[in-house]
């Protein structure tokens, strides 16, 4: 842990979470420099300086759960919603899905000093 930015530069490529982490980091590094044919991390050159490009390689795998699963949505969704209540765990975006699911069913509501404004601007430029 560091407040300075230099410092936390200088640890930023090492792996995280002890033996588990450097064999997730090891993972990504076999899919994304291994299977691309990009430098290895140990044989790119340096982001930060020197004419060389560092070489790095970028792996993409798309997969359609249904495929798999048909019942992956739900099973998924009961998993989240499991970690979520029991142990707390915050997961990206659900605040999001959440206040859409709201919005398709309630509505929205604005001020009406904004609803005014989007009528005017409406006004003004539609023909």
């Amino acid at each position: 842990p560091t407040t300075d930015p230099a410092a936390a530069m200088k640890g930023a490529m090492l792996a995280f979470g002890g033996q588990r982490g450097a064999n997730i980091a090891l993972m990504v590094e076999v899919l994304a420099a291994g299977l691309s044919g990009a430098n290895w991390s140990l044989d790119a050159p340096w982001f930060s300086g020197g004419p060389d490009s560092p070489g790095t390689g970028l792996f993409v795998l798309a997969v359609e759960p249904k495929l798999l699963d048909a019942d992956f949505e739900k099973r998924m969704k009961d998993q989240l919603d499991r970690l979520r209540r029991r142990y707390g765990v915050h997961v990206p975006g659900r605040a999001r899905a959440e206040a859409a699911e709201k919005a398709a069913a309630r509505g929205i509501t604005a001020p009406k000093a904004v609803v005014q404004r989007i009528s005017e601007f409406a006004a003004r430029y539609s023909s």
